[in-house]
């Protein structure tokens, strides 16, 4: 049995913002230890993955300092701020936000090329934002139909079956890497320890069914945009 915990920025942050008005509903005791929980979910354990059952399961975590996270979680929370004060969250136009030590993923898909140009800008003015990476795909129909959201499940379906290939791969340090599918191209963000990894990844995700892409924005352990 497996079971894959990710806490988002966004819902996290919204937590944050919230301890005051939770101070009102619980004892102090009890909010101590909620923002307890809330710190550790948001520093090294952002994404945790319980493998086993749940009685004698192993905790994997990712190698993520607490600044790095909060980083992150500031820079996902202001971007999608603005993307939804922008009209970049909705039926039509949705862009989503994939951010891994400041490097900034959009995907998604837009009506016109003037939105997705109107995120990447947006994007870029949100202060810790090292590299935006745009990756959103323009659909000129107005409508939104019905294929559009069997799309979105098929989506579902393969991202989930790459990353549990991955998890399962003793080679691949899953938890180093963010993936997301948009109408059958597969986009994955992270950092490998060396090339060799690298190419697993990618060789794994293509071979997967219903990819029609792999778009590979991984960069290595050693690389200076780290820094």
């Amino acid at each position: 049995m497996i079971i894959v915990i990710r806490f988002n920025f966004i819902f996290a942050a919204f937590i944050f913002n919230s301890s005051n008005h939770l101070n009102m509903f619980f004892s102090k005791k009890f909010s101590t230890i909620l923002a307890l929980f809330i710190l550790l979910a948001t520093t090294s354990c952002v994404e945790t993955v319980v493998v086993g059952s749940l009685a004698t399961g192993t905790v994997m975590v990712r190698d993520k300092s607490f600044v790095n996270t909060r980083k992150d979680i500031v820079i996902s929370t202001k971007v999608a701020s603005e993307f939804l004060g922008n009209g970049l969250k909705n039926y039509g136009n949705s862009v989503d936000v994939t951010v891994n030590e400041g490097r900034v993923l959009l995907t998604g898909i837009v009506r016109n090329s003037e939105k997705a140009k109107l995120a990447s800008e947006l994007a870029w003015k949100v202060a810790g934002v090292k590299e935006v990476i745009d990756e959103i795909q323009v659909k000129y129909e107005k409508k939104v139909r019905f294929k559009d959201y069997t799309t979105a499940f098929s989506d579902y379906t393969i991202t989930t079956a790459i990353e549990s290939k991955m998890l399962f791969d003793k080679k691949i340090l899953t938890l180093n890497y963010q993936t997301t599918t948009v109408a059958g191209t597969f986009y994955i963000l992270g950092v490998a320890q060396d090339e060799i990894e690298k190419n697993k990844v990618l060789s794994l995700a293509a071979k997967v069914r219903g990819v029609k892409k792999v778009v590979d924005h991984i960069i290595l352990a050693d690389d200076s945009r780290r820094n």
